[in-house]
C-alpha cells in the first residue's frame, strides 16, 4: 500500500511540473524612468469625452519602481533547429479603445486567429507597417467586436497606426513558435513552455525604444523550468533612436526597416545604394 501511495504521489509530482513548465522573469530599468509626454486630444471632441484623465504616451511604460510593460519576451528560433508547439485556436486581438491601441504591443504566432475590435462608436483606421507580412488598411467606422484579418505568414516585429488619429500606435510581434510573452504592468512575464526539452536556448527582449534589435541572454531550461530576468539601462532611453517609428526583424536575425519608418538619412543612404545597384547592372 505505501508503494503504491509513493508511485501515486511520484506521478502526480511530475504532471505538476510538466503541467507548470515555465520560463519566467522580470524586467526594469536601472535608473529613473523617462517622463512621458502627455497626449493631447483636444483637437478631437469624441476622443477627449472618453477620459477624465490626462493621457500619456505609451513608449516607456514604467512604475516608480522601474519595473518596465510592453516588453515582448521570446525564444529564439535558432537556425536549423525546431521549436515543437501548436499554434494558439484563440485569436490575438487588438482592440481600440478611447482613442488608444489594446495592447499597446501584442504577440502571436503564424497561422493564429487575430482580429481587430473597435470599442469606440466612431472611425479608427487600422493600418500596419508590416514588410514580411502582408500589409492591411482598413477603416473600422463605429463598434466592431472583432474583424478578422488574416493570419501572419512570417516572422516579423511591425508598428501600427491609425491615420485618423495620429497619436495611435501599437507594436505587434508575430512569432514561428508559441513560446513567448509580453511584460505586465509589474514588468513579470511567463512563458508556458510544454513541450519544450530541457536544454540550452536563447531567450530575446525587444522593446520599442529600448531593444527594436532584440537583445539576448542565453539559458538552461531543466526539469522544465528556468528564471530569467532583464534591466534595460532608463537613460538608453533619452537619445534619439535612429528609426523612430518601425524596426521589424525576423527570428533568423535579418533586419528591415520600412520607409515611412526611416529617418532623413536613411532614405538618403538607400537612394545612394539603390543607384550603385542600378548603375552596375
Amino acid at each position: 500500500m505505501k508503494v503504491r501511495i509513493a508511485l501515486a504521489a511520484l506521478a502526480l509530482s511530475a504532471l505538476g511540473g510538466f503541467a507548470s513548465a515555465d520560463i519566467t522573469g522580470k524586467v526594469n530599468l536601472d535608473g529613473k524612468p523617462p517622463e512621458q509626454k502627455e497626449i493631447d486630444m483636444s483637437g478631437v471632441k469624441e476622443c477627449a469625452a472618453k477620459h477624465t484623465d490626462p493621457v500619456q504616451e505609451q513608449t516607456v511604460v514604467a512604475n516608480d519602481k522601474g519595473d518596465l510593460a510592453n516588453v515582448i519576451v521570446a525564444i529564439k528560433k535558432e537556425e536549423g533547429k525546431d521549436l515543437p508547439g501548436e499554434v494558439p485556436t484563440e485569436a490575438a486581438v487588438l482592440d481600440q479603445k478611447g482613442c488608444m491601441y489594446e495592447p499597446h504591443a501584442l504577440a502571436m504566432m503564424t497561422g493564429q486567429p487575430f482580429k481587430v475590435k473597435n470599442d469606440d462608436e466612431f472611425l479608427h483606421n487600422v493600418h500596419s507597417l508590416s514588410t514580411v507580412n502582408p500589409p492591411f488598411n482598413f477603416g473600422q467606422p463605429t463598434k466592431d467586436d472583432g474583424k478578422d484579418v488574416d493570419p501572419m505568414k512570417a516572422a516579423e516585429y511591425f508598428r501600427v497606426k491609425c491615420d485618423v488619429h495620429p497619436w495611435m500606435s501599437a507594436y505587434i510581434a508575430v512569432f514561428e513558435h508559441p513560446f513567448f510573452a509580453v511584460t505586465k504592468d509589474d514588468g513579470t512575464y511567463k512563458i508556458p513552455i510544454k513541450g519544450l526539452a530541457d536544454g540550452d536556448y536563447t531567450l530575446t527582449f525587444w522593446h520599442e525604444k529600448y531593444a527594436t534589435d532584440p537583445v539576448e541572454e542565453k539559458i538552461t531550461v531543466k526539469d522544465g523550468k528556468v528564471e530569467q530576468n532583464h534591466t534595460f539601462k532608463a537613460e538608453a532611453a533619452m537619445a534619439q533612436p535612429a528609426v523612430k517609428d518601425v524596426v521589424l526583424a525576423s527570428d533568423s536575425g535579418e533586419k528591415k526597416m520600412s520607409c515611412p519608418a526611416c529617418s532623413d538619412a536613411s532614405k538618403v543612404a538607400r537612394t545612394e545604394a539603390d543607384k550603385k545597384v542600378a548603375a552596375a547592372k
